[in-house]
């Protein structure tokens, strides 16, 4: 990404928000967030409509990459069919069972079938660093502390 000290990030940009980009630049809130992996951490639907079926779900917590991450900065990442998987540096609870994903400049959201826990986290400003989760991770360990 791009960085301009007068404009911020190239993602702040209205031509960044306006392009379809598969594997980046989703926009949401944290709500929406919360909403959607709420579904998938409870069964996959909701109000009578199907996301995902059981199976699928489970499928999608089931490792399939282990390992440094060469895009992410080397560091240690697990993903499932989809959906990052958390580790040391991405918490996502305190068990192996949820699923999600961090954005880039600190967003995340994910899902936790095992405690029916979900969770989306945005900020109002987006950090420069594309793996800036400490905030997200220290709000979902705060999350699972009260439960």
């Amino acid at each position: 990404m791009e960085m301009d000290p007068e404009k911020g990030m190239e993602a702040n940009t209205k031509k960044w928000r306006n392009a379809e980009i598969p594997a980046a630049n989703g926009h949401g809130t944290a709500r929406s967030l919360a909403k959607i992996y709420g579904v998938l951490a409870n069964g996959g639907s909701r109000d009578g409509v199907h996301v995902l079926k059981p199976e699928t779900i489970e499928l999608a917590r089931q490792t399939q990459s282990d390992g440094r991450d060469l895009v992410l900065g080397r560091m240690h990442t697990r993903f499932g069919l989809g959906f990052m998987l958390g580790t040391e540096h991405v918490s996502m609870g305190p068990g192996q069972g949820a699923f999600g994903h961090g954005g880039a400049g600190g967003s995340l959201g994910f899902a936790d079938p095992d405690n029916k826990v979900s969770l989306g986290f945005v900020m109002n400003q987006m950090h420069p660093g594309i793996t800036a989760w400490k905030t997200a991770t220290d709000v979902a360990d705060s999350v699972y502390s009260n439960l």
